[in-house]
């Protein structure tokens, strides 16, 4: 163990010691709020950093290689739907039929253009034989539905959205595989993290978080946005551990809420989101922020179509930066940050040690445990690692 290593696990010992309670709060933190350089709550995004490309291996140039965003949706029961890029238009407010109208224009724009989003929505958009829609679309089907899908299925959706709730809901999504052979995404912000084995095993094709929803809820409140996507892609992996299945035939990962930005977009895609839900309203609220002209149909989709164009551009440039020619190549394992918060919430490396802080502690408890000669089994052993880090 280095001086670093030494360094942070004594600061974490003295803390435990005296307040009787783990240390959460890296040294960055305690400067900030010194010299309250950041008065408002702490955004642990902002603690999070991507190591750049490295000798072994060596960045891509995204104007000249290709760099893939591609993401196939759909299992072995339900034909797939192919997005361009990894990003769902997530309406998970009410908006106004005229916003929804841009959002389609745009997004057929897009589409056009080689650059097919998907988009989850409720509202029907009116379309004519000059304005087919080109992307796929996933209707949103409300909870207390008591008929078939009959009327759903009139506009052709490429894939269906269920809202998980209750028992109820899983009949619903019983009935909806026998019925529905698209890809069928479930919400599961409001019983997160409980049920998705459940759900996976009815036939689910992939799981939303809002991560906005579910840290306002008892068991995520005071948690940050990576702590839900770090349990959510874990909940995914422990239902795939040990099954013979191909990558490319399991359930995604859709990440929403807290997810706004490019840079929060890779980050969450590091931490194992496959797609992102990207807010109708912000991206309606974004066009209109920026624009000199009236807010018209016309005018918002030529702001949003900026706007995903330059997104792609950003989330295309970022893993080239890191050297991966594959947007879905990024793992926790390119990540760093300065907060040991961050660390145990999202199990990331620590700057400069890389390695995350549970297994500094847990490499500690090991050594002291050995020493004193102390019997304890694996499972015992981490449930003194969690005691300290309180996961």
């Amino acid at each position: 163990m280095n001086d670093a290593d030494k360094f942070i696990i004594r600061k974490a010992i003295l803390e435990l010691a005296k307040t009787g309670t783990p240390r959460f709060t890296s040294i960055d933190d305690e400067v900030r709020n010194l010299y309250n350089i950041n008065s408002k709550a702490i955004n642990l995004w902002d603690f999070v950093t991507a190591i750049g490309a490295q000798l072994s291996r060596p960045p891509y140039d995204p104007y000249r290689e290709t760099i893939s965003l591609d993401i196939s949706i759909g299992r072995k029961r339900s034909r797939k739907v192919i997005l361009n890029i990894p990003l769902i238009i997530y309406g998970n407010i009410a908006i106004h039929y005229s916003s929804l109208e841009s959002v389609h224009v745009a997004l057929n724009r897009l589409a056009e253009k080689g650059n097919v989003l998907g988009l989850i929505s409720e509202i029907e958009i009116n379309t004519t034989k000059d304005n087919k829609r080109k992307y796929p679309l996933f209707k949103k089907v409300p909870f207390d539905i008591n008929d078939g899908l009959e009327d759903y299925k009139k506009s052709h959706p490429e894939g269906l959205m269920l809202q998980y709730k209750d028992e109820t809901s899983l009949k619903m999504l019983q009935n909806f595989r026998k019925e529905f052979d698209g890809p069928l995404l479930v919400d599961v912000s409001e019983v997160f993290p409980l049920y998705i084995k459940t759900i996976l095993e009815e036939g689910a094709d992939g799981i939303i978080v809002d991560t906005d929803k579910v840290t306002k809820n008892e068991r995520y409140k005071g948690k940050h946005a990576i702590a839900v996507i770090h349990d959510a892609k874990k909940a995914i992996n422990d239902y795939y551990k040990g099954r013979e299945e191909n990558d490319d035939d399991n359930a995604i990962l859709v990440i929403a809420g807290d997810v706004n930005s490019a840079g929060k977009i890779v980050k969450a895609a590091a931490l194992g989101a496959n797609v992102v839900g990207y807010s109708t309203s912000m991206l309606i609220a974004h066009s209109n922020m920026y624009s000199e002209k009236p807010s018209d149909v016309s005018s918002i989709a030529d702001n949003v179509y900026r706007h995903m164009v330059g997104t792609k551009g950003e989330i295309k440039g970022i893993p080239a930066a890191l050297g991966y020619s594959d947007f879905h190549n990024l793992s926790p394992s390119d990540l760093r940050t300065s907060s040991i918060d961050a660390s145990i919430q999202g199990d990331i490396p620590l700057e400069g040690i890389d390695r995350t802080y549970k297994e500094m502690i847990e490499q500690v408890v090991n050594e002291y445990v050995s020493e004193k000669g102390i019997k304890l089994n694996s499972s015992e052993t981490q449930e003194v690692v969690r005691s300290i880090v309180r996961e």
